[in-house]
């Protein structure tokens, strides 16, 4: 690929061929419909999910297929918890549902157990990015295509960069674009993207404003001709110059001018106050608007992670003395039920063209963090993900944004 050639000008063509449909809904973007927006939820059921499987799985990678839901990978701890003693484990089944009988079946196996990347959906199958697993972060990058009688295919693609997890990505059309995460083992600010249909490497973006994100989300909308990127949610687990944060503003890349902006927050309409996407998933309908599903509550989360980062930090304390007192810490805060958590069980809606957010819809189906989010138009899969720390849901429902 020639490095010199601008974003810009590999975007154009993209949007013509694969947006000129949704450019079509224009004519409507001067009415605001979130408000009398619902979601219909249908639970899939559980059956064929074997051994550990069946305690559900956070991370994985997914992707629909011609309507058929492929769920490969994910994380557990399918014993005890960390502080207890016990290991995360890392899958590397493939499954499919099976609509007809209702059942999941394996149908394949990753190269390697693991979790925590990203899945982007193409014209012609899916992408499945980087991750890591017990022993290393991931840099592979995997197509995945099915074939008429449901087998599937996995071919190796071009590597990512550097080695990337806990990251967040999305595409349009062919042209995919990965961001934040874990980055070479540091928390990270970058952006990456690659036309999967021209490209031979991966292109360094400009990194996004203001904290490094790990666990953030990533979507594209297309308004008057031009590609835009929404960066939400993440956090910081905070070095020796920042103490930890979670990110709570709303950026905007333009594709076009390759410029970063900062075009809203994550404030509830109705509290006033400000919310957390850490966790969450994320994506684009009516080429307009952003569901955004799940995540970790605000207020729990970063007063976890700064008490352990206050403990690290203390001058005053030996190694043994933190050891000990951060394993006081977890065995309160990772004992506590499900409700103390407060994961976010608003479906929450950002308008892209008043920078509204409105909440459609509120179930504690919803109130995951981990989980694995897949959609065509507006219907989506929510599969699996976290209930609290540490214990994870083995139910997908699907979702009917109406």
């Amino acid at each position: 690929m020639n490095s010199t050639v601008s974003l810009k000008s590999r975007v154009l063509l993209l949007l013509l061929l694969a947006i000129t449909a949704i450019s079509c809904n224009q004519s409507k973007s001067d009415i605001n419909y979130s408000n009398n927006m619902d979601i219909k939820w249908t639970k899939l059921s559980t059956d064929g999910l074997q051994d550990n499987l069946a305690k559900g799985v956070s991370a994985t990678f997914a992707t629909l297929i011609k309507g058929k839901l492929i769920v490969g990978g994910g994380a557990n701890f399918p014993d005890k918890l960390g502080f207890e003693g016990g290991s995360k484990a890392f899958y590397d089944e493939i499954l499919l549902y099976d609509d007809a009988v209702e059942e999941w079946k394996v149908i394949g196996h990753l190269p390697s157990p693991s979790a925590y990347g990203v899945s982007v959906p193409l014209s012609n199958g899916a992408l499945w990015i980087g991750g890591n697993n017990a022993e290393e972060s991931l840099n592979s990058t995997y197509h995945i295509s099915l074939t008429p009688k449901n087998e599937v295919i996995i071919k190796p693609f071009v590597s990512l960069p550097a080695t990337m997890d806990n990251f967040a990505g999305c595409s349009i059309g062919d042209m995919v674009f990965v961001a934040g995460g874990i980055v070479n083992g540091q928390p990270s600010n970058s952006i990456y993207c690659i036309n999967t249909k021209t490209d031979t490497e991966w292109t360094k973006l400009p990194d996004f404003p203001g904290i490094p994100r790990v666990q953030p989300v990533l979507t594209s909308v297309e308004q008057n001709g031009a590609l835009y990127l929404y960066l939400m949610g993440g956090f910081f687990g905070g070095n020796n110059n920042l103490k930890p944060a979670v990110a709570t503003y709303v950026l905007r890349f333009d594709a076009s001018s390759e410029e970063w902006t900062k075009v809203g927050e994550q404030i509830d309409s109705e509290t006033k106050e400000v919310f957390s996407l850490v966790g969450a998933t994320a994506m684009t309908f009516e080429n307009r608007y952003i569901l955004c599903l799940g995540g970790v509550n605000y207020d729990i989360f970063l007063d976890a992670i700064t008490t352990q980062y206050n403990i690290g930090n203390n001058t005053q304390l030996t190694d043994n003395e933190k050891r000990d007192k951060n394993l006081e810490f977890s065995k309160i805060y990772m004992t506590q039920p499900i409700d103390y958590y407060k994961f976010n069980s608003e479906c929450r809606v950002y308008d892209t063209q008043t920078g509204k957010w409105s909440v459609i819809d509120n179930t504690a189906d919803a109130a995951r963090a981990g989980a694995t989010l897949v959609f065509d138009a507006n219907q989506f899969y929510a599969i699996q993900g976290e209930l609290k720390p540490g214990v994870r849901s083995a139910s997908t429902f699907k979702g009917e944004i109406k």
